[in-house]
């Protein structure tokens, strides 16, 4: 899992072109098409990522060095009116863009006008459902985010521990226009179902359990403690400050949205999938082709998603047959390596094979705080800063962690999300490229490395290849439940009947499965979409080099290509090929 800093993104402002930023070009301009592109595309990146300071610092570790000195920090905004003006903005925006020639722009502008362009016709498709929109997940949720991202906010200069403590102190705010929002949907009859209110309150009521003890008043002192050229009575200062702003604002705002939520509960009208609301098929349409990067319908993805679970439980009972001991190891099999640190540096040296050599940088493996871990992934990798990529951190979530963990480390750092980000970056690609998330990319890229280091980790080829298939299946499988409660109306029973067919015979393993897929729609899609469409790209390249195929050259074009919808990756993938 990549954790995404843009956590809420307010909408992109079309403006009149200014100066070219510092770093915001790749190469010189050889026209004046070009050069006014860039000068656009670098402004909006500018407009854009001073409107959240979360964002920015995420974005931006030396933000002063892209001319941007003068920002209030904000945690953004929720405001319902403003989201209602989105769509013009959008339309304004696309009238901007479309006043270049797209003809006379460089391959790489072009690039970069298809994903703008791609951006505002998807998030036009579902400007009058923003009510359809939910903020609030028990996994990815902004109430379980947003403590992460402010606990791991870097100090680099004292701006950024007065930054860290006005922006914790505007979670209040936040959260009551959040509450306001939800209150809205609920009116609406749009409101969440029961069962999601419970596990959201039960994860904030798990993180403010002990507010004295809260881990971010832990992790902040560390961080003050180590900031160099502070007073003791500075540091203390500063301490005393966060102290209060957790004890007196965070954790009362949280248990306003406890109770906010919880006197909601039971206004929720539909407590199955998408579908089942008004335009609930055309929401998820959007969610589908914004999570996945997929151009293909909801129809083709489920049969494309049974078809690769078929055969991939076909080849499995074929390789069993063919070496009948796999049985035995398939269950009871290890990894040499099982601490992440000697797992890393192990797969640094054996992807040299297959993928280009990543830049040098740092890592730290980090754990995620015991208040956290019931509703926290298995792991995750925090995004470092464009100007900053020396320093990486994935977490790992001790309770869902075991000594197998080797495949999600390989998802997690080399050669998935760490490895991934740093070589694009190293690339330089447009600034406005960071203003988009594209997770079926991210995490259809670390899926697809993720089984590829079963074949490297030591493991018995035949028995890599058995672990590889059950892993992706199994991932199918929760995928094909995802399409077909929110595009088909499934409930617990059909989800229950499905599962059965491949040996899950628990009833509430069944009934998890069916309420997270509820809860947090078409997340996992990110995943398996994304995997099955770097199969898919791997064989047009495949076709387009014959016996010349490389899959270094492949990994390095898609890495190059950078994070896009995988229409357009297939376009100038080919074009790299071409050329």
């Amino acid at each position: 899992m990549k954790l995404q800093h843009n956590i809420i993104f307010k909408q992109l402002i079309p403006f009149f072109a200014v100066a070219c930023i510092l770093g915001g070009c790749s190469k010189t301009p050889s026209t004046a098409v070009e050069k006014n592109f860039d000068e656009y595309t670098n402004q909006l990146f500018m407009d854009e990522i001073s409107l959240n300071t979360i964002n920015l610092h995420y974005t931006l570790a030396h933000p002063e060095n892209y001319g941007i000195t003068d920002y209030a920090p904000t945690l953004g905004s929720f405001d319902i009116d403003e989201t209602i003006s989105f769509k013009d903005s959008l339309i304004e925006m696309k009238e901007e863009i479309y006043s270049f020639d797209y003809n006379t722009l460089s391959k790489e502008q072009q690039l970069t006008y298809d994903i703008i362009t791609d951006y505002i016709d998807t998030s036009l498709s579902v400007s009058d459902l923003f009510l359809y929109d939910e903020p609030l997940s028990p996994t990815i949720g902004y109430q379980s985010q947003l403590p992460i991202l402010l606990a791991e906010y870097t100090f680099r200069t004292e701006r950024d521990i007065e930054d860290y403590l006005a922006l914790a102190s505007q979670i209040e705010e936040i959260f009551d226009s959040i509450l306001l929002f939800e209150r809205k949907k609920s009116s609406a009859g749009l409101f969440m179902a029961d069962f999601a209110v419970d596990d959201i309150v039960e994860q904030m009521q798990e993180f403010i359990a002990s507010p004295s003890d809260n881990y971010m008043i832990e992790v902040f002192n560390d961080k003050i403690d180590e900031f160099p050229n502070l007073t003791d009575a500075k540091k203390q200062e500063y301490k005393d400050k966060n102290y209060e702003i957790i004890t007196s604002s965070i954790v009362p705002a949280y248990e306003t949205l406890i109770d906010g939520l919880s006197s909601l509960k039971g206004t929720g009208q539909n407590p199955g999938g998408l579908c089942y609301f008004p335009k609930g098929n055309d929401y998820y349409k959007y969610l589908v082709r914004s999570k996945t990067g997929s151009s293909k319908s909801v129809l083709q993805l489920k049969q494309k998603t049974e078809r690769y679970i078929a055969d991939a439980l076909l080849e499995m009972q074929q390789l069993m047959q063919e070496n009948p001991s796999l049985m035995l190891s398939f269950d009871d099999y290890t990894f040499h390596l099982t601490e992440p640190e000697d797992i890393l540096d192990d797969l640094v040296n054996k992807i040299e094979k297959d993928f280009p050599k990543a830049p040098d940088v740092n890592y730290t493996v980090k754990y995620v705080h015991e208040s956290m871990e019931e509703h926290s992934s298995p792991a995750f990798y925090l995004t470092p800063p464009i100007d900053d990529v020396q320093n990486n951190i994935i977490y790992i979530n001790k309770k869902s962690a075991d000594e197998k963990i080797y495949p999600t480390i390989a998802h997690e750092g080399y050669p998935g999300h760490l490895y991934q980000t740093v070589y694009t970056s190293s690339k330089q690609l447009p600034l406005v490229r960071n203003l988009f998330g594209f997770s079926g990319y991210t995490e259809g890229w670390a899926t697809y490395v993720e089984h590829y280091s079963y074949h490297i980790s030591g493991l018995d080829d035949d028995l890599a290849r058995m672990l590889s298939l059950n892993s992706s299946a199994s991932l199918g499988l929760y995928a094909y439940v995802d399409l077909s409660i929110h595009n088909d109306g499934w409930d617990e029973d059909d989800v229950y009947s499905y599962l059965s067919m491949f040996g899950f015979d628990d009833k509430e393993i069944a009934q998890e499965i069916f309420c997270t897929m509820v809860e947090e729609p078409a997340n996992y899609l990110s995943y398996f979409i994304g995997y099955l469409e770097f199969l898919e790209l791997r064989e047009e390249a495949e076709k387009l080099c014959g016996a010349d195929f490389s899959l270094k050259e492949f990994h390095d074009i898609i890495m190059t290509i950078g994070p896009t919808p995988f229409d357009i990756l297939s376009k100038y993938m080919k074009i790299a090929y071409e050329s």
